[in-house]
């Protein structure tokens, strides 16, 4: 049976690991998707230099409690300017992987290093081919851990006078993600975004069925279309309805991941709302799955 998982964003940092994962066990979810960056996200390596005595507390925890690391998420937030530190990047990378495989998991998500002013198809190849390029430098690093990286889809803020608008950029299709996981190969794969998806105004079915057989993770969210909210599903405007067809369409079989951020919720809260995220999360299963 495929597992509900949660992506540890605005929890972690509230309890001991002990309590998250006892948290995780009593509310029901079976899996997470662990962050390997910093509290303030982007480029910061969480582990610092004490990756293997971190990853077998961690490690620990959750199999006392039954809960299994499914995915990683990698640090990301790279732009342009760090395009001329690419050995910086792949040494990020290769700790985040080597993190990944201590951990005990198998997937590893990715962002794409993104141009500042890569907006719809304005120097879109560019960026494409650029990406290219780093992982597959990164390739002989996750064939000696083990680990498969997942390409997510993505998008770019533009910044106006007092304004700003979500827009397409590289990794936004499903048709880049497949172009880019099979020009890759095997060490690759992709994590599908559904909030991600919904600023970007992509055809949810016809992204999933493009996508098909590479989709090997989920960041499961809602939003009301133009702001990266990472609501609970149901709480914005995304078609989920649509987003479980298109699952079941494509036989897709990996575990059902939710990214909603309970940075808000107070502590106290905690079990409540994930009550609800849980909930969501076996009704997709048993429509998924025909249970």
């Amino acid at each position: 049976m495929r597992k509900i998982s949660l992506a540890g964003y605005g929890f972690l940092e509230k309890m001991s690991t002990e309590e998250t994962f006892a948290l995780l066990e009593r509310v029901g979810f079976d899996a997470i998707d662990y962050p390997l960056y910093g509290e303030e996200k982007g480029l910061e390596f969480a582990f610092g230099d004490k990756t293997s005595e971190r990853a077998k507390v961690i490690r620990s925890a959750a199999e006392d409690h039954g809960v299994v690391i499914g995915q990683t998420h990698a640090p990301y937030g790279y732009r342009e300017e760090h395009k001329g530190d690419v050995a910086a990047i792949l040494d990020m990378y290769r700790r985040a992987a080597e993190a990944t495989a201590l951990l005990g998991a198998k997937l590893m998500v990715v962002h794409p290093l993104k141009f500042n002013d890569c907006i719809r198809d304005y120097r879109r190849e560019e960026c494409f081919d650029l990406n290219i390029e780093i992982f597959q430098r990164l390739t002989p690093i996750l064939k000696e851990t083990g680990v498969t990286a997942l390409l997510e889809n993505m998008f770019v803020t533009e910044h106006g006078d007092g304004w700003f608008r979500l827009l397409p950029t590289i990794y936004s299709s499903g048709e880049e993600l497949r172009r880019a996981a099979d020009i890759l190969g095997d060490s690759y794969g992709v994590c599908w975004d559904s909030g991600h998806a919904f600023i970007t105004k992509e055809d949810i079915l016809g992204t999933l069925r493009t996508i098909g057989g590479r989709l090997m993770a989920l960041h499961l969210h809602d939003n009301t279309g133009d702001r990266d909210d990472h609501l609970p599903p149901h709480f914005g405007k995304m078609p989920m309805d649509e987003v479980v067809s298109g699952l079941k369409e494509i036989g897709y079989a990996g575990n059902l991941n939710f990214e909603v951020r309970f940075t808000a919720v107070p502590t106290e809260m905690l079990e409540a709302a994930m009550r609800y995220v849980y909930a969501v999360g076996a009704a997709f299963r048993r429509r998924i799955d025909g249970e």
